[in-house]
């Protein structure tokens, strides 16, 4: 989760940009038939003839500006002075697979952000998909292999994951059924933000994004779409139950894991596309779950009128 920054960095030239609006939400009995043509030879290729130099360069340079700020803060934030030889190690029981959770999140948000930037510079949708995912994937691989030469070593489980992250949105793309399972994220920050605990470096800074214990990660159900057609209407569109993953006293003695149900909002249908704009907000503002009622199934039964 620590990358993320990188990519939020890039958002603003593509957010309020103009994109294609025509594409519609599927349901759960869309066939792939239905799926809008593809155009294979885009796939690895820019559609050259339709991008835009001035904003491709906006949006080459301000990812440029990020990586290289954020490599900045790494390298004197993380690295330095915590080098050895290049190896590889999992660490499974850091932050009790959050930080898992977080490279999947992590990296799917970059592919989705570097996805709509490329597309508002001019590449296809397809060819703006694919380099989209491509890019994040090969971020994160290189934060991974800087990791590789210093103290924590090359997490294979987290490059998985940064693998499985990228292909998300190109599975969906590809398949009707997996549109109706979003992946979310809530945040409040815990009392260990700023006590000092998970500190446990020279230079390193406790940030929201290694705030574990403040942090959910969630995948959200579209419910409507699984219903019979016969009683589907009794189902709002814009409601969806989300299961979510947290952690309790993770730099505790007995870090526990709690698995959360909540009811959820669909944001694209919250907010309507009547504009590319507002089309775009919904999706973006789709990777974050909303406070809503929610039950605490493990490690113990509580009840939250409203759970951030």
């Amino acid at each position: 989760m620590r990358t993320l920054i990188v990519w939020l960095l890039i958002v603003p030239s593509s957010l309020f940009a103009q994109t294609d609006s025509t594409s519609k939400s599927v349901v759960f009995e869309q066939s792939r038939d239905e799926v809008p043509a593809k155009n294979t030879s885009l796939y690895l290729s820019a559609d050259t003839t339709n991008i835009h130099p001035v904003r491709f360069g906006i949006v080459t340079g301000t990812a440029a500006t990020a990586i290289a700020a954020v490599h900045i803060y790494q390298a004197n934030g993380w690295w330095k002075d915590n080098r050895t030889p290049f190896h590889f190690q999992e660490d499974l029981k850091y932050g009790r697979s959050v930080d898992k959770y977080g490279h999947f999140f992590g990296t799917a948000v970059a592919a989705f952000l570097l996805r709509k930037s490329l597309r508002w510079s001019g590449l296809s949708e397809e060819a703006a998909l694919y380099w989209g995912a491509g890019g994040a994937l090969a971020y994160q691989t290189y934060i991974e292999v800087e990791d590789g030469f210093h103290t924590w070593g090359f997490d294979r489980v987290d490059f998985a994951s940064n693998v499985a992250g990228a292909a998300w949105p190109i599975a969906q793309y590809h398949s009707p059924f997996l549109r109706n399972f979003d992946f979310k994220y809530s945040y409040l920050p815990s009392a260990a933000l700023n006590s000092g605990e998970g500190k446990g470096f020279q230079g390193q800074q406790h940030t929201v994004f290694d705030d574990y214990e403040g942090q959910t990660l969630w995948m959200s159900v579209k419910v409507k779409n699984f219903l019979p057609r016969s009683i589907d209407y009794l189902w709002p569109e814009f409601l969806c139950i989300s299961v979510g993953y947290a952690v309790r006293d993770v730099f505790g003695k007995e870090p526990r894991s709690a698995v959360l149900l909540a009811l959820d909002l669909d944001m694209t249908k919250v907010i309507p596309d009547d504009t590319p704009f507002l089309k775009l907000l919904g999706e973006a503002l789709n990777f974050i779950k909303f406070p809503m009622p929610t039950i605490q199934l493990t490690p113990n039964t509580i009840w939250y009128g409203f759970y951030f």
